[in-house]
């Protein structure tokens, strides 16, 4: 929050030395038990001075008209000189920027404000007098002052304390904690605003430790918000305390605020929504492709081939292994021509390798595939393989993870082999690799399928929407090639997810994403309009807690469409959960 010089010279209490007061200045004076004197005799409010802490508040009307200043009032508007108040939303502003100090409103609605912010705001001056007596005047404009040490008032004994908190004196060369709301007085769920202006004297970096700080509060009382700051040297300011008042017609429940401000890629919590009704997506009928999946054996022990078919026109090689060889290797990808003139171009490709972590091979290679835009066709040779992926060399106990998608003309035999370091990528050697049997956990083969298009259609409440479980989301089926077996793609990882959102209820739409079956990370992409993202899955870390969902996307837009590939070394299944007219919803 920008504050003018003069303001900041209010909030380190400058004050106005008595001497230059003018004569025709009037003067009121508050005793340290808040009695209020004024040429000679004691005058009686109808509202009496307060103390928070050390800061004194007066009440606003009665002592401008002590001092001879008129009061302006416009609805829940007051001016009093350069002060505005706004009793509506409990705000100040001086200079019209606004001041976030200490406000009290009666129940008649009256406000009391600091007594050192009244007289800057009457181009006055609060001086302090023996015997803890201060003086405020209205003087008049073209009076000049010199400084004068601030005054330090001590709090009296009778007059009640508000909980409301203020800073505390700091020891000379520490770091100051110093914040401020945009607001003293909040309803139920609407958010807070605050404005850190903590400083070191030194200018040293400063740390923070905040106490009951919420970016919303939702049960009506009082809230006190501590912030104590260290700088690099280690010393500690004091502690500084505000007071957040919640009171009034609630605007957010916990959810509706969380799908309202939520950032796209940050988590939130929604325990009911495993309960939420499961819909049943429409599958549309397009073009796809086939699947090329090679992911068993997934560990190999020795040098060969994992898997091979032979294919033309557009396909997809997915190719997931680690090296469990007694020393490095390399995973590839290779494409022989089994027709005259054959060319292979790679449409779309994204790759990870020389890591132990699956997830992380699943994550990145699938996220490098979405943003890829794939490379130019080139022709295969007549005699011989092309690699059309080398992963880096992978230490043992390394993975690699590769996805493409292919056009090819004529017909090509796509080959995935592990060959250790130290033999050559010729023909003789791939002639005496042998194709490697399968493991009995993990999948190989050709699917039909590897596109599947689904539309949403969302009413007017959340919905769940299963991908992956094989109940509701069949998985593929398909053929060995390299052994005539049939397969079953448990999990369609590696299959395209293209989804279209419809809804026709007014009001943003809120797509999330919600793990069901354990740790995941992965990716997918949104197009809205004009509008394309890459989302990561989470924004960082794993996704564990199925409480908690993803934010994916928030839109006004009454069409929507979101891609997802199910990445390796995940757990499926997975939600998509969609709250139609988000801004709205209340359990």
């Amino acid at each position: 929050m920008p504050f003018s010089r003069s303001l900041r010279v209010l909030m380190l209490s400058v004050l106005l030395s008595a001497s230059a007061l003018a004569a025709t200045s009037v003067e009121v004076l508050i005793s340290p038990t808040g009695q209020i004197t004024q040429a000679g005799r004691t005058v009686s409010l109808r509202t009496p001075p307060q103390f928070i802490g050390t800061t004194l508040l007066l009440p606003l009307r009665e002592t401008a008209a002590l001092l001879g200043r008129p009061v302006q009032s416009s609805g829940t508007l007051i001016q009093v000189g350069r002060l505005v108040v706004q009793t509506s939303n409990r705000s100040m502003t001086i200079d019209n920027v606004p001041y976030a100090g200490e406000l009290i409103l009666t129940p008649g609605g009256d406000p009391l404000v600091e007594a050192r912010l009244l007289a800057y705001a009457l181009d006055g001056h609060l001086v302090a007098r023996p015997g803890g007596i201060l003086s405020i005047t209205a003087a008049s404009n073209d009076v000049m002052t010199a400084p004068s040490a601030p005054v330090s008032v001590t709090p009296p004994t009778r007059v009640p304390t508000p909980s409301t908190g203020v800073g505390q004196q700091t020891a000379s060369g520490s770091p100051e904690a110093r914040f401020a709301t945009n607001k003293t007085s909040y309803a139920p769920g609407e958010r807070v605003t605050y404005t850190d202006f903590s400083f070191d004297p030194e200018g040293l970096n400063l740390s923070r430790q905040w106490e009951g700080m919420n970016e919303v509060f939702f049960s009506p009382g009082e809230y006190r918000v501590t912030l104590v700051v260290t700088n690099s040297k280690g010393r500690v300011s004091a502690p500084t305390s505000r007071i957040i008042r919640v009171q009034g017609a609630s605007v957010n429940t916990p959810l509706s605020h969380a799908l309202r401000h939520t950032p796209i890629g940050s988590t939130f919590p929604d325990p009911l929504n495993p309960a939420y009704p499961a819909l049943i997506p429409v599958t549309q009928s397009g073009a796809s492709f086939p699947l090329l999946f090679s992911d068993s054996p997934e560990a190999p022990t020795q040098s060969g081939v994992l898997y091979r078919d032979q294919v033309s026109g557009r396909v997809r090689m997915v190719a997931y292994h680690l090296n469990r060889l007694s020393r490095p290797a390399r995973l590839y990808v290779l494409a022989r021509p089994r027709s005259a003139g054959t060319a292979v171009q790679v449409l779309r490709g994204g790759s990870a390798g020389g890591t132990r972590v699956e997830s992380v091979l699943g994550q990145v290679s699938v996220l490098d595939f979405l943003s890829d835009i794939g490379g130019p066709r080139q022709v295969l040779g007549a005699q011989g393989s092309t690699a059309l992926y080398t992963s880096p060399l992978l230490a043992p106990e390394q993975g690699a993870k590769v996805l493409m998608d292919l056009q090819i003309s004529g017909e090509a035999e796509l080959s995935v082999v592990m060959l250790e370091e130290g033999r050559p990528l010729t023909d003789e050697t791939l002639r005496t690799l042998a194709v490697l049997p399968p493991d009995t956990q993990h999948q190989r083969g050709t699917f039909p399928g590897a596109v599947r298009s689904l539309t949403v259609r969302l009413g007017a409440s959340p919905v769940r929407v299963m991908l992956g479980d094989s109940a509701s989301d069949p998985a593929l089926s398909g053929t060995d090639a390299t052994t005539g077996a049939p397969q079953r793609l448990n999990g369609n990882y590696g299959v395209q997810y293209d989804i279209t959102v419809e809804t026709t209820v007014p009001g943003s739409t809120v797509a999330s994403f919600v793990p069901r079956a354990g740790p995941y990370r992965g990716g997918l992409t949104v197009e809205d309009g004009q509008d394309r993202q890459i989302i990561r899955i989470p924004g960082s870390g794993v996704l564990t807690n199925g409480d908690f969902p993803l934010m994916l996307w928030r839109t006004p837009s009454r069409t929507f469409r979101m891609s997802f590939i199910p990445t390796g070394g995940s757990f499926l299944p997975v939600a998509l959960v969609f709250y139609p007219n988000a801004g709205a919803f209340t359990p």
